[in-house]
């Protein structure tokens, strides 16, 4: 797969069918800190696609997980707390870390991707 980023609706937009990870965060998370997430997701040749919804890390991620066709979606919160989510999963999220540093945005990207490959998940990054 080729590596892409980008918001929904937006001229450059991955078309909705494309395999994909997804991710939805809330309107307050800042848009440069999304780019960190798709980072993470670039290191592993997989695509991003985000969107800007409101909710919980965990209620965002199950959105994502469920538009995404690779089955697998990240969320983060106004109150800067990531989710990790899987079609498969539904219980509870797969992952959900504090995302407030760049090196851990990074990481949940990584980890995200590496799960749709079926990929053991890299150290997690605790900077």
């Amino acid at each position: 797969m080729n590596a892409w980023f980008g918001r929904v609706g937006s001229v450059s937009a991955l078309p909705e069918n494309k395999p994909s990870v997804w991710m939805i965060t809330d309107p307050s998370f800042p848009t440069d800190d999304a780019a960190l997430v798709a980072s993470g997701c670039e290191e592993e040749g997989v695509p991003l696609a985000w969107d800007i919804k409101s909710g919980t890390s965990a209620e965002l991620a199950r959105m994502a997980c469920m538009r995404s066709h690779l089955r697998v979606g990240i969320g983060i919160d106004g109150a800067g707390n990531g989710s990790i989510a899987l079609v498969s999963v539904t219980e509870a999220p797969y992952v959900e870390r504090a995302a407030g540093s760049p090196a851990r945005l990074r990481w949940l990207g990584q980890t995200a991707a590496r799960i749709s490959k079926g990929e053991p998940v890299a150290k997690e990054t605790t900077g």
